[in-house]
């Protein structure tokens, strides 16, 4: 009988020091809602917490003065989350200070309403003069967004050409009112280029004055498919003149000047 009695003991003693559980171990999943505060366009939530993911839809942006670009924010609900998300949206330099160049400026919603297991989209218009720049020059689109697990940064990054387009549309034609410069007032930097791009089906040929050269009147002058690209580089500060459609008149002049 001393044999199973001591066996009896040792198997208590051993069960005294198990542990049941592992009251230390971590939960399943997390809550982040981008992955990452700066650097990152895209993320998702894995856990169970009510979140939002957010991606952007342009993340590097070649684009020429005189344009508009919208660069769009998409929020998708994770596990129901419902309610308002905050954007502050702001035009950077590349060590991230404030942009103080260019004259560029930014528009868009600063708070998107999201539906519970829905998505949501906000749409940010970034304006670029025509006087911008006369050489290359970047610019970061930021949109930093509230998210439940804290402010996320999305970041589009601009490079912008020294270039003013304007484009002849196809079925243009003698459309005056429709033509691309008729009555405008512009400003071009001094070493920016003007080019001018007949997409249309019929003959525009450029007409410039003031110091602005003129397409040739010639045969193969404003023909469909054609580029003209006017140098401004040998045009001095103040120069103003007038730019348009030769071939459908001045009324779709516009009054051009070239700024340092």
């Amino acid at each position: 009988m001393r044999t199973p009695l001591l066996a009896l003991a040792l198997g208590l003693s051993l069960a005294g020091c198990l542990t049941i559980g592992d009251s230390g171990s971590a939960p399943n999943g997390d809550d982040d809602d981008t992955g990452s505060n700066t650097g990152s366009n895209t993320g998702s939530n894995t856990g169970s917490t009510p979140g939002v993911n957010a991606t952007m839809d342009r993340a590097t942006v070649p684009t020429e003065v005189g344009k508009d670009e919208v660069i769009t924010l998409t929020f998708t609900s994770v596990n129901s989350f419902a309610g308002n998300v905050a954007v502050t949206a702001s035009l950077v330099d590349g060590t991230g200070a404030a942009l103080t160049t260019g004259g560029l400026t930014v528009t868009g919603p600063t708070s998107v309403a999201v539906a519970a297991n829905g998505t949501a989209s906000a749409m940010y218009t970034v304006k670029i003069p025509t006087d911008a720049t006369a050489t290359q020059m970047t610019a970061d689109l930021k949109l930093d967004a509230a998210l439940p697990s804290g402010t996320k940064s999305y970041t589009s990054a601009l490079t912008i050409a020294p270039v003013y387009t304007i484009t002849y549309a196809a079925g243009l034609a003698a459309n005056t009112a429709m033509h691309p410069l008729t009555k405008l007032k512009v400003s071009v930097k001094k070493g920016a280029k003007i080019t001018l791009h007949n997409a249309d089906m019929v003959t525009h040929i450029t007409h410039g004055d003031g110091g602005f050269p003129h397409e040739s009147t010639g045969p193969t002058g404003g023909l469909a498919g054609n580029t003209y690209t006017i140098d401004t580089t040998p045009l001095a500060v103040n120069t103003t003149g007038a730019v348009g459609c030769h071939s459908h008149g001045n009324a779709t002049y516009a009054t051009v000047t070239i700024v340092q």
